[in-house]
């Protein structure tokens, strides 16, 4: 059974849990110049003790998304929280978006070599409330992998850990081929060759949204839709589908036991309603606030990479689509920590003076020339 706390169930990491435990008044106290560290995020304090942890707020707390349609998602109670990952990873989970807000993670050469193998076992954080992950039938048929924030191969000497980073509040829905698996995934192994020469890197990653939320339902929906209206004869009449919610788009249709489809109905509130059962014609009891909606599919991601000893930082910021023959090392990829503070909401490094912050914060860093 994995566990999603400070302690592994097989592999221990006596550097890390050394650290962790001298760290936790330190960090405590470097929080106050942000926000107090949550007690699920104790066992990675390590990871905040340089840096602090990103303070601030975004549409999770203030429930500012909304749906093409104008309507609002639901949204759960809380509306965030915060997990810690075996002491090598942290992050804060967004019930409204089922993405996480950010992951932050403590890159090290002691956890980067060899000896752990990809296990590509993806799976639901079972201490998160009942429907509040994303689950893998979001991602299946959506056409968007699921993208790694805090990436596999950063903890490739570690099987525990590695193991751990495919927890789905890890992942956001990101575009497949020439993203990431092409310039993504080339700069996950960028940050990862600074280690012979940068001996520690403190890591944040996240999603970046801008306008209305579209989910991975959505892209389905419209997907079946435009297959729908290729196969009608020109002469039938237009049907009056079930609308989603969230688009307008036609929705999916449901299934009957005998493979025949079911069009799906939905409440006054616009939440698909439960089918009854086919045999004993009960419904099931209501889907609680906290199991409802999608997946959102971010606009952009974003990395800042932290080098402790140098004291220096990066910031990168991709749009999730397609970039073939596009190198991850090209200017228009690179931005300042500020950029991303402002389309994020949230503040980052805050354990830091403000001077440094200032001069970090507020320029666009020559490629690995820090």
């Amino acid at each position: 059974m994995r566990s999603v706390f400070g302690i592994s169930n097989g592999l221990t990491a006596p550097i890390r849990l050394a650290a962790a435990a001298g760290m936790l008044a330190v960090a405590a106290g470097n929080a106050q110049a942000g926000e107090a560290l949550p007690a699920d995020l104790q066992a990675c304090a390590s990871i905040f003790d340089p840096v602090g942890m990103p303070s601030g707020t975004d549409g999770a707390d203030e429930h500012e998304y909304t749906f093409p349609n104008g309507s609002a998602p639901p949204v759960p109670n809380p509306p965030f929280l915060y997990r810690c990952h075996l002491g090598g990873f942290a992050l804060r989970f967004n019930g409204v978006t089922k993405v996480p807000d950010w992951v932050a993670e403590d890159i090290v050469p002691e956890e980067v070599g060899s000896g752990a193998e990809r296990s590509d076992d993806f799976f639901v954080d079972e201490t998160l409330p009942e429907g509040y992950s994303a689950l893998l039938s979001h991602y299946k048929h959506s056409g968007y992998d699921r993208g790694h924030q805090a990436p596999a191969g950063d903890f490739s000497a570690r099987q525990d850990l590695m193991d751990e980073t495919f927890v789905l509040s890890n992942m956001g829905p990101q575009v497949g081929a020439c993203f990431n698996q092409g310039i993504w995934r080339e700069l996950e192994m960028a940050i990862r060759n600074l280690l012979p020469t940068r001996p520690r890197l403190i890591v944040f990653t996240g999603p970046i949204f801008s306008g209305a939320l579209k989910t991975v339902d959505d892209v389905k929906a419209e997907r079946q839709a435009k297959a729908a209206k290729v196969a009608r004869p020109p002469t039938a009449p237009a049907t009056n589908a079930p609308q989603s919610p969230t688009t307008g788009q036609p929705a999916a249709p449901a299934s009957s036991a005998a493979g025949q489809p079911v069009p799906p109905a939905f409440s006054a509130a616009g939440q698909a309603t439960s089918p009854a059962s086919p045999t004993t014609g009960e419904k099931p009891a209501e889907t609680p606030a906290a199991s409802t909606g999608s997946v959102a599919i971010p606009t952009a991601f974003f990395k800042i990479v932290y080098a402790v000893e140098e004291q220096r930082a990066m910031a990168f910021r991709f749009k999730n689509e397609a970039r073939c023959k596009t190198s991850y090392a090209a200017d228009e990829f690179r931005t300042t920590i500020d950029a991303i503070e402002e389309d994020t909401g949230f503040d980052f490094l805050p354990a830091l003076s403000g001077r440094r912050q200032a001069v970090l914060e507020k320029q666009v860093s020559p490629f690995w020339t820090w």
